[in-house]
């Protein structure tokens, strides 16, 4: 939700008939509006149209979009740590977005391809803390009796 700005004092004060009822579009899209449900309103969602730029690079894939289309509803539904679900994963732009913004991800497709393409965009992150990573070496157990 978005502050209503300063618009809505001028635009709200006086209201025509036809603002106080369900207006349908003029266009036909099946969207109609009723502009009296924004009084008393100090937040509203933004407008309904994103606008993003085109998507250059098809990540291997006839339908990748960009990164900022599925980064708006993660951000708008969701807290960190919580969980996406994307059961149509395709190229994976929204897992990765997902663990970009510090949230868990979970992608499903019918398409094993695509599924083994994203596992290799889908790096883990290795943590560094305050010490080089180091390797560790095998303590040989000693046993009483032996195993067959």
């Amino acid at each position: 939700m978005v502050p209503m700005g300063e618009w809505a004092n001028a635009r709200l004060k006086n209201l025509s008939e036809t603002d106080k009822i369900r207006d349908n579009s003029k266009v036909g899209s099946g969207f109609g509006k009723n502009i009296s449900n924004w009084l008393d309103r100090d937040k509203a969602y933004p407008t309904n149209v994103l606008h993003l730029a085109t998507e250059g690079n098809n990540k291997n894939h006839s339908a990748a979009f960009p990164e900022e289309l599925p980064e708006w509803f993660i951000k708008l539904f969701t807290k960190e740590n919580d969980t996406v679900l994307d059961p149509f994963m395709g190229s994976g732009t929204t897992l990765i977005v997902a663990n970009q913004t510090r949230r868990n991800s979970i992608g499903i497709d019918i398409i094993s391809e695509y599924c083994d393409m994203v596992k290799k965009r889908l790096r883990p992150v290795e943590l560094y803390l305050f010490e080089p990573k180091a390797e560790y070496g095998k303590i040989k157990s000693k046993r009483r009796i032996p195993l067959r």
